[in-house]
């Protein structure tokens, strides 16, 4: 089915893929949480909760992919109750049914690497996150409002690896608090053997953050796990984002949806663009998705 002359559902429009896309039924979709299913306010609106209680009900699965750990989501977990599988630590692990399907550690060494860094400049602090838990560079107040964001405060300061408890280190992310720092920030990255995602979040104005992860350790990769293990094909999964981390799982979802606030570049890389995240463009994707699996119902 191509989408020819058909107009989009309102709310949407295209996105720079638009041309090598045609309407299809989706089974699983994967949402990008800050500022996709989580605006300026803590948790999702009433009209989100609503949308992706008719996706679940329908059949549709739904899932995170978020730079937030595991013990970040729980509100979400409260107020959602999706079905997964899900994707944390910007890539570095996914979860299904309680269990994780797939991890990508950091090194000691890395981590070393990285904590030098931000002893560097006293705009730049690091969280090194565990499975659970993290820790930081440095006792630094104007990072509360990520802790608070995370609900848990830091587990202690860290000046080596070798102080981390035995376990996988699935991400480190950085918080620059002024556009030079995080100039600066991108200068000593550049050339690291790492997957670096930066990305912002509303409840968090002035703070951006780079995440830090193991190569191939990205939401796109991610993505592709979940699906194997949902035994999915890509093209039968959505994915919904904003922000620079979000592009690798735009570029292989089988329809890709921007937010109406993205970046150019992550425009450019989706297939379909909705409202913004303060006009619930997440719930308008949803009900496009929805009508589409209607239309398309066995056709599969």
């Amino acid at each position: 089915m191509s989408h020819g002359a058909d107009p989009l559902p309102a709310g949407l429009h295209p996105g720079g893929r638009f041309d090598a896309w045609t309407p299809r039924a989706s089974r699983y979709l994967v949402c990008d949480v800050d500022g996709t299913l989580v605006g300026p306010e803590p948790g999702p609106t009433a009209a989100v909760v609503a949308a992706v209680a008719r996706a679940e009900a329908s059949g549709l699965r739904v899932g995170y992919a978020t730079g937030r750990m595991r013990d970040g989501v729980g509100g979400l977990d409260g107020s959602l109750r999706t079905s997964g599988p899900h994707v944390f630590h910007n890539g570095a692990e996914v979860r299904a049914e309680g269990d994780s399907i797939a991890t990508w550690s950091l090194t000691h060494a890395q981590v070393d690497r990285l904590l030098a860094i931000a002893g560097a400049h006293e705009d730049v602090y690091l969280e090194v996150y565990g499975v659970s838990g993290y820790h930081v560079s440095a006792w630094d107040d104007r990072a509360r409002p990520h802790w608070e964001l995370l609900q848990v405060e830091p587990r202690g300061v860290l000046t080596s690896a070798e102080a981390l408890p035995d376990g996988p280190v699935p991400k480190a992310t950085f918080t620059t608090f002024s556009r030079e720092a995080q100039g600066w920030l991108e200068a000593q990255l550049a050339g690291m053997d790492a997957e670096l995602g930066v990305a912002g979040s509303p409840l968090t104005p002035g703070m951006v953050f780079t995440n830090v992860n193991q190569p191939g350790a990205t939401k796109g990769a991610a993505l592709a796990a979940a699906a194997a293990h949902l035994k999915l094909p890509l093209s039968e999964v959505a994915a919904v984002g904003d922000a620079g981390n979000d592009r690798s799982m735009l570029a292989v979802a089988g329809t890709a949806i921007a937010m109406g606030q993205a970046e150019p570049a992550i425009i450019e890389v989706a297939h379909l663009v909705t409202r913004d995240v303060d006009s619930d463009g997440i719930a308008t994707a949803i009900a496009a998705l929805l009508a589409w699996n209607t239309e398309l119902a066995g056709t599969r």
